[in-house]
């Protein structure tokens, strides 16, 4: 008898929404409708995570430069890449204690090697 309460509320809630069938159908389309909202945001963040080609690779600095974040690239420095988000890259710059350092791709590619169609932010 310790489920009688839990049954009682059921059979009242099922008998509001016109029924047992009726019931099922607002149920059922409301589970629909939430898994397609779900499915909708994963594609999203899957696809604004789309991975970085450049993941990995080293590229060389070809003209001095600053953040203006207290970072400053010299000719000949060398860095890796190691992540992204958006337009930030999160790089380790080779032979530096203080890494790593998140750098504007758009910046990078202006300074470096770096290729410009990584810039675009997905």
């Amino acid at each position: 008898m310790g489920n009688l309460g839990g049954y009682q509320a059921m059979t009242t809630v099922v008998k509001a929404l016109g029924g047992p069938k009726k019931a099922a159908m607002i149920v059922g389309g409301g589970l629909l409708v939430t898994g397609g909202a779900l499915y909708a945001v994963i594609s999203l963040i899957n696809q604004r995570s789309e991975p970085l080609r450049s993941k990995g690779q080293v590229f060389t600095v070809l003209r001095d430069g600053e953040t203006g974040k207290d970072l400053t690239f010299q000719s000949g420095d060398r860095y890796r890449v190691l992540e992204r988000d958006g337009d930030a890259v999160l790089v380790e710059v080779i032979g530096r204690t203080d890494n790593p350092h998140f750098v504007s791709g758009e910046f990078l590619a202006t300074i470096s090697d770096f290729p410009a169609e990584e810039t675009e932010i997905v």
